[in-house]
């Protein structure tokens, strides 16, 4: 689903009148994604132990949703179709089509954002290296900026 989260959202932004369930799930699907650090966090989805599993898990499950949202009620619902039936065989070609993590079986609610599990963060090795490194090149840059940066001469 990760895959064709976007190709789901577009779908959905070119129907011209959603009805208000459609409309909720899209707007719960861009926010979670935000939550989720923009799926920008190493290992989010395949590894069950990270910080950010259940969050990953909450905006994938609101596309599956509204993928099937649109299928129902879609003003033109050939694209729709073509879509669900590709990301069906990709899934069983993938054999991804039976895997159901942990965090993959809770039900969830647009009234509710599922945030990372900061607490886990600190104890996530993938994370906490990816962070290192963001941090580490950014400081970087920071000094490059400030390092060639002409200086004023008072005159």
């Amino acid at each position: 689903m990760a895959t064709y989260k976007n190709a789901i959202l577009d779908l959905a932004n070119r129907e011209p009148r959603p009805d208000a369930e459609a409309r909720t799930l899209q707007n719960f699907v861009n926010l979670q994604f935000t939550y989720c650090l923009w799926g920008l966090v190493p290992g989010s989805l395949g590894n069950e132990d990270s910080p950010f599993n259940g969050c990953t898990h909450a905006y994938l499950a609101a596309s599956k949703a509204l993928l099937h949202r649109l299928e129902r009620t879609s003003s033109n619902p050939s694209p729709v179709r073509d879509l669900a039936m590709r990301i069906s065989v990709d899934m069983i070609r993938e054999e991804s089509a039976l895997e159901i993590c942990a965090n993959g079986v809770e039900p969830f609610n647009t009234a509710d954002i599922i945030m990372p599990e900061w607490s886990g963060v600190p104890f996530n090795p993938i994370v906490v290296l990816y962070s290192s490194i963001a941090f580490l090149v950014t400081a970087g840059l920071f000094a490059i900026y400030f390092v060639r940066r002409p200086r004023s001469v008072a005159g």
